[in-house]
């Protein structure tokens, strides 16, 4: 069924000439100034604050919000256990300086090491949200899911600093002119900001009434705020019971992932990425503009090998193909696509739809599937390389799923620098969510995936199977592993663009600049979709940052070896 779906798509894209790069690029050319000139990028000129909804709140929860969330300005580092004793050199590279806070933390802590998601927004803007603050999700005019955490959060720092009042209880939203609906969601996640706090200071009975009650009143089915209360409910409670020894909670219908399935799960094809493509736009801007950046470096080359760590369905490859086969210089004399990963069963057949596509364009192509396992088998013996080729290497979600076995991450490095490719682009998760403090991954795990549930509901009904396979299964995973787990358990971990920069630049990659037309180009994908103008694009360094509503969700980058 998956295979049949994908080739569908696969002459879909055939027929219609490849919109995403044939449409957009022919648009691009249209609207784009003369090459000597940079481009301009569209940037509206509608500069709203964030917190412009909370206006109606006195000067001082005003002040105390802002301190909280905005107190600290460095990104936190990736984190080695203290276990863990492979590799120091790597360990000690990526290992965070960060020392385990105590269990035991007030309540304002829990807010003031939470860094602003639009604080962590630098650098150049590409295009902004244009429609306001008060951000629809899927139509209307209600809050996002952001801003109603936001809200419930400057009434939980609040409560916490009077210890006369009990942040439990319901606060008096009218001045800010919220809907019954909105103060509702308001105070279920108030409730579960308290619960949190109980847990981190090891209250588990409290914690454990408050997250039943989080339950009663929460859905995995109900508006994304019910959704994502009774995700994160459910992981503290589990968090609960592996302290306690008690029973799990019924959320989960699945084991916990190990190390090794998490990195192969990331480079599988699993049907949900599929349906993804189809239906949100990160999938599509990701690919379009990691392929115009791999064009760009082998515009002269004769000989193309492409290596991809997660090849997956291969849909980006097939905006590769459409692009050689219309070059009108440099005619290619032959193009490799190299696949790593398993089951071979699935990769073999995502290269003969790739074979197919490329016989009908006329292009002289072969596809290898290097499969291997275990990614610590990897070795460059496996690539057939042949004197004068081009090597592009895509990784996409990979790397960060080799932050918890970092003998694979360095393993794969070492084969990449023994490579030697003319480009490298990286996709990831652009998120700090590796800190040994369990508070602090909370918060960061709280406000990342409120923005991408709302996201997610954006584009699909309450109802759309894809949304509730992908928040009960891979977002289920992830929040589990970060909130529940702690050590050689907690398989999840991600880091933003500032860690790996450092990380890379060990190997000798130096980064570079994405395509100077692709960001004009991502911003005209997203705008393809029904509320695609709420997808944000801003520039990080050299590096592309897609976020929704502001919050930065994944990072696109580009790196050459010195």
């Amino acid at each position: 069924m998956v295979h049949s779906e994908a080739t569908a798509l696969f002459r879909d894209l055939r027929k219609n000439a490849l919109m995403t790069f044939g449409q957009v690029t022919t648009y691009t050319t249209m609207m784009a100034p003369p090459r000597k000139e940079p481009p301009w990028y569209p940037v509206s000129s509608n500069e709203q604050q964030c917190f412009q909804d909370l206006a109606a709140m006195d000067d001082m929860q005003l002040d105390t919000i802002s301190a909280a969330m905005q107190s600290l300005d460095k990104p936190l580092a990736l984190e080695t256990e203290v276990e863990q004793q492979l590799l120091p050199e790597i360990c000690e590279l990526l290992g965070s300086k960060e020392k385990a806070s105590p269990v035991t933390i007030s309540s304002l802590e829990l807010l003031n090491n939470y860094r602003s998601s639009h604080g962590r927004l630098s650098g150049e803007k590409l295009n902004e949200p244009t429609d306001g603050v008060a951000y629809p999700t899927g139509g209307g005019d209600e809050l996002s899911t952001e801003e109603v955490i936001r809200i419930a959060a400057a009434h939980f720092v609040q409560m916490s600093t009077h210890k006369e009042s009990d942040p439990r209880h319901p606060a008096d939203f009218s001045s800010l002119g919220l809907t019954n609906e909105e103060i509702k969601n308001v105070d279920l996640a108030s409730l579960l900001l308290v619960a949190a706090e109980k847990v981190s200071n090891q209250q588990y009975d409290r914690a454990s009434n408050l997250l039943q009650e989080c339950r009663r009143l929460s859905s995995d089915t109900g508006h994304p705020v019910q959704r994502v209360v009774f995700y994160f409910a459910g992981a503290l409670q589990e968090r609960i019971n592996r302290e306690t020894g008690g029973l799990s909670w019924t959320v989960p219908k699945d084991r916990g992932m190990t190390a090794q399935e998490v990195i192969k799960a990331t480079r599988s094809a699993h049907p949900l990425h599929l349906a993804l493509h189809k239906k949100v736009p990160y999938a599509q801007i990701k690919d379009f503009t990691s392929v115009q950046t791999i064009l760009d470096n082998v515009a002269t080359a004769r000989k193309i090998h492409l290596i991809d760590l997660s090849i997956k369905h291969g849909l980006r490859w097939v905006i590769l193909l459409q692009a050689l086969a219309t070059r009108s210089t440099c005619p290619i004399d032959r193009l490799k696509i190299s696949a790593v990963g398993s089951p071979e069963e699935a990769i073999t057949a995502t290269g003969n739809r790739l074979v197919s596509f490329a016989e009908a364009l006329g292009l002289p192509f072969s596809f290898k599937a290097v499969i291997v396992s275990d990614i610590k088998d990897l070795s460059e013996d496996m690539f057939e390389l042949e004197e004068g080729e081009a090597i592009g290497v895509h990784s996409a979600m990979v790397m960060s799923s080799m932050i918890v076995r970092p003998d694979r991450l360095e393993n794969v490095m070492r084969v990449m620098r023994k490579l030697k490719p003319c480009i490298m682009t990286v996709a990831d998760v652009e998120a700090e969510l590796n800190s040994p403090s369990f508070i602090n991954r909370f918060t960061e795990a709280l406000f990342y995936c409120s923005a991408f549930f709302d996201y997610l509901a954006s584009f699909m009904d309450r109802d759309d199977k894809t949304r509730v396979a992908t928040e009960g299964s891979f977002l289920w995973q992830g929040i589990r592993s970060i909130i529940a787990a702690e050590g050689s358990e907690r398989v999840v971990r991600h880091v933003g663009i500032s860690v790996w920069r450092s990380f890379f630049s060990r190997y000798g990659l130096v980064k570079t600049e994405m395509n100077e037309w692709s960001h004009y180009q991502a911003s005209l994908l997203g705008k393809q979709f029904a509320n695609g103008h709420f997808c944000t694009l801003d520039k990080n360094g050299k590096a592309l940052t897609l976020g929704w509503k502001g919050t930065p969700l994944l990072f696109l980058s580009a790196w050459k070896f010195q």
